[in-house]
C-alpha cells in the first residue's frame, strides 16, 4: 500500500465498514490496520459523506449490524482523522470529476473530498485500482 510513506490517504466507506464487520476476517484485518494507522499517524482522511454512509451501512445493512452504542463509539474514534465537509466547492468538483471520468456521482464526491484534502491515495474497492484521477491514485487494499 503506497501512501504509508507519510502522505495523506483517504479511506472510502467500504474500508470503515470492513474494519467493523465480523463477516470477513481477512478484509477486517486489512481495513482495521488502515483505520488504526490513519488515526495513529494523523494521515487518514474521511469525509462527512463517508461517515454518513458508514453509519447507515454498519447499523442497518451488514449481516450483523453494530449496536448503536458501538457504532457511535467508532464514529467518535474516527473523528481523530481529518474529516472533509462536503461543501459547495466539493460538490462542483465532484460534478466535474463525474463528467470527466465517467464514475458515479457518489464515487466522484469521494474523489473530490480526497483531492480537497490533498490525499495521495484513496483506499477503496469501489473504484478502479491503479487508476489515477488527477493527483489522486486509487488502490484496492483487499486485492
Amino acid at each position: 500500500m503506497s501512501s504509508m510513506n507519510g502522505e495523506r490517504h483517504f479511506l472510502d466507506t467500504n474500508v470503515l465498514v470492513y474494519a467493523n464487520d465480523q463477516s470477513d476476517p481477512q478484509r477486517r484485518s486489512v481495513a482495521a490496520t488502515l483505520v488504526a494507522d490513519g488515526i495513529r499517524n494523523r494521515r487518514g482522511v474521511v469525509s462527512s459523506q463517508v461517515l454518513s454512509e458508514f453509519w447507515v451501512t454498519i447499523t442497518r445493512k451488514v449481516q450483523t449490524p453494530l449496536p448503536f452504542e458501538l457504532a457511535e463509539a467508532e464514529l467518535l474514534r474516527l473523528r481523530s482523522m481529518l474529516v472533509v465537509a462536503v461543501e459547495y466547492d466539493t460538490v462542483v468538483l465532484a460534478v466535474h470529476l463525474q463528467r470527466k471520468h465517467g464514475v458515479s456521482y457518489w464515487d466522484a464526491l469521494v474523489l473530490a473530498a480526497a483531492h480537497t484534502a490533498r490525499c495521495a491515495v484513496v483506499y477503496s474497492e469501489d473504484l478502479n485500482s491503479g487508476q489515477r484521477y488527477g493527483d489522486v491514485l486509487v488502490e484496492n487494499p483487499f486485492r
